[in-house]
């Protein structure tokens, strides 16, 4: 006959077994449910693609009847994409993916991006990385000129000042280039009065010149230069806009012809950061579960760092990266503006266009880096044979290089 306290184990342990069972179950289930969303989201896509837009809204929809806005990355992302979707659906020109546009305010896309740069590694990564590989290989200039091809608010430099408070190893004059798309002359301006002020605080000698141009439509040789300066080309999160694929119209103004012109100014340094990531050349299927699964890294990172109602966090899912995905998935030739390729893929374009990688500079900075960037799990910072990654689970998002002129 069992005692009191046996039958008291027993059931207890009948209980921890019905709750582990129920448990699995359910962990089964979710699974089971996002495996169908995830096959939904990509027939809707696929409907997208091949022109059958009143099927693909249909299959939008019934991803949108199994999701919450305010759930599961995997909800979130779902339901930005089939959003997306279903607008253009009916509208050829519209909501393509441009992260500026009229419907968001301004002023709350200041206060997202704030956070991101803040509260997150990816912008402190991308812009540390590569300004501690300037300051390694510029440091005993006398004259610093950087063309920045893709300045947007200036926060880089920025960055750059911020790491020269307080120490003299640095250049004594320092000149930048600042190049944005039309319709930023005003923006230009304003970083152009900040980097300036920035500058006098740092004790060094600065000037600035504006350029308002799309990148692979100017001609870079007709850029002012001084002699003995020591040049720099950066690119942080930009060449991947560049026309490349299905969305060049004319050679001249290419990605590869791009290329050849910067090789052309026989940079001491060019610096780049890109997203790593396959959304150019390959087939839509390829692309679009690229995309999926790149955004969905960043959306599980998002989960980890932020609150789910934090609204910071869905203007950021929305009105930056949900828009990224939408233009990737949904647009073709010249409108398909988001063209990311992996590490390995830009190295070899780095290559043909005439420079040459630079070894182990990365790990001269490394330790400041992680000193500035501060990681762990599920974060990463991780040296690879192409480049410095910060990476999500072992996945790599950003990729930082550092390349020269080929002799």
């Amino acid at each position: 006959m069992l005692t009191p306290t046996t039958s008291a184990r027993d059931r207890r342990n009948n209980l921890l077994t019905t709750q582990e069972a129920r448990h699995i179950a359910h962990t089964q289930t979710e699974q089971l449910r996002n495996e169908i969303i995830l096959a939904k989201v990509l027939e809707s896509a696929r409907l997208f693609h091949v022109n059958q837009k009143e099927e693909a809204y249909k299959k939008a929809s019934e991803v949108l009847s199994l999701t919450e806005p305010s759930g599961a990355p995997l909800h979130r992302l779902s339901r930005i994409l089939m959003n997306g979707i279903q607008r253009r659906c009916y509208s050829q020109t519209e909501f393509l993916g441009n992260l500026y546009n009229d419907e968001t305010n301004p002023i709350a896309m200041i206060k997202a991006y704030d956070v991101l740069a803040k509260h997150t590694p990816f912008i402190r990564f991308a812009y540390n990385a590569v300004n501690l590989a300037i300051l390694a290989k510029a440091c005993n200039t006398n004259r610093l000129h950087i063309i920045d091809i893709g300045i947007g608010l200036g926060n880089q430099w920025s960055a750059l000042f911020a790491l020269l408070q307080g120490t003299s190893f640095y250049p004594k004059k320092i000149h930048i280039t600042g190049i944005d798309i039309p319709g930023t002359e005003s923006t230009l301006n304003d970083v152009r009065d900040k980097l300036v002020n920035e500058a006098k605080d740092v004790g060094i000698e600065f000037s600035f010149t504006p350029i308002v141009a799309k990148a692979e439509q100017m001609a870079f040789k007709e850029i002012d230069r001084s002699s003995g300066e020591f040049l720099v080309i950066n690119a942080a999160l930009a060449l991947h806009h560049t026309p490349s694929g299905d969305a060049i119209k004319n050679d001249q103004f290419s990605r590869a012809a791009l290329l050849l012109q910067l090789r052309q100014l026989e940079p001491q340094l060019l610096t780049m950061v890109e997203p790593d990531s396959n959304h150019n050349l390959t087939s839509f299927e390829d692309r679009c579960y690229e995309a999926f699964q790149h955004y969905m890294h960043i959306f599980n990172a998002f989960e980890y760092l932020f609150p789910r109602h934090l609204k910071e966090r869905a203007i950021l899912e929305n009105d930056f990266f949900g828009r990224e995905i939408i233009n990737i998935v949904t647009a073709d030739g010249p409108d398909r503006v988001e063209r990311h390729e992996r590490k390995e893929v830009w190295a070899k374009q780095m290559q043909e266009a005439g420079f040459a990688h630079i070894d182990n500079i990365f790990e001269r900075t490394g330790r400041t880096l992680r000193n500035i960037v501060p990681t762990s799990p599920p974060f990463q910072i991780f040296q690879s044979n192409q480049a410095l990654c910060l990476g999500y689970n072992n996945s790599p998002l950003l990729a930082a290089s550092c390349w020269r002129s080929a002799a």
